[in-house]
Parts: structure tokens; sequence; C-alpha cells
């Protein structure tokens, strides 16, 4: 490792917070929400995917488009106080883009969270109660229907 400055570790946290979040919303299954459409969980879980790959993928890239910059910059001695402009512009293209795709997938991030919750996608473990109340009418129904015959059999042996 040639240079590490605060800007790297930024984006070796962000990136690995972003994998996380990907490799999250990849395990999830249209199973374990039958409340949800499986279409409209698909979209989700498509495009959440999505906006965390590409945020993790760029924050990997800049740490390691800066350390193999820093190492060229060190093979090939500067003269005078600063590097010429030429040398200086592709570090801060990197950097403005890196910026730019961070704040998206943050703004994305954020619209995919809303877009979950509008679903009724909840990540936490539910209670019964609250599974019970996000199960579509017909299975209410019948399960109610066989919780009133398992409690009549249950009446009747006893």
């Amino acid at each position: 490792m040639d240079h590490l400055d605060f800007l790297d570790i930024c984006a070796i946290l962000l990136g690995i917070s972003f994998t996380i979040a990907k490799l999250d919303a990849q395990g999830r299954n249209a199973s374990n929400f039958p409340h949800v459409p499986p279409a409209d969980f698909e979209r989700w879980r498509t495009w959440t995917v999505s906006i965390y790959r590409l945020g993790s993928n760029l924050c990997f890239l800049r740490f390691l488009f800066h350390q193999g910059w820093s190492f060229y910059l060190a093979r090939h001695p500067v003269q005078g106080p600063a590097a010429p402009v030429s040398l200086r512009l592709a570090a801060m293209a990197m950097d403005v883009v890196w910026l730019g795709v961070v704040a998206t997938t943050f703004i994305r991030g954020g619209r995919a969270r809303a877009l979950r919750r509008e679903l009724g996608i909840v990540l936490a473990p539910l209670t019964p109660a609250q599974a019970a109340a996000l199960a579509p009418e017909s299975e209410n129904g019948s399960q109610s229907e066989d919780d009133a015959a398992r409690a009549k059999d249950g009446d009747a042996q006893t």
C-alpha cells in the first residue's frame, strides 16, 4: 500500500456498507413476504441490489485507482511545488465521480427504502400479530376457520 488517506478509508468503509446492504437485499426471498406480490418484490430487490452494487463497486474502484495513481506518481517525480494540472486532473475527476455516485447511492437508497415501506416489506422479524395483519384476506379467513376448528376439537376432547 503506497498511500492511504482519509477518502480512501471513507471509500473502504462505504464500500463495505454498500456491499452488506446489497447482500442483504439479494438474500431476501419473495416467499418470506406473502403479502407482497412477487413481481413487486422482485422489482424492489433488483432495484436495491443495482443501487448498492454500483456504489460498492465504485468505492472499491476509487480505492484501487488512488493506490495505483499514487504508485504512478511516486515513480514519476514532479518538478516544482505542485504537480501539473494534467497529472491532477485524473485524480480530481475520479474523486468527483466517486462523490457523485456516493451521493446518488444514498439518494436512490432512500427511495428504495421508501418503496420497501410502501410495499410492506419489513426486514425485522415480525411478531405473529404483525404477520397476521400483513397476510392477505383470503389467508386470514382460512386461518381463523382452521383455528376455530382446532379450538372446537380441543373443547370436544376435554
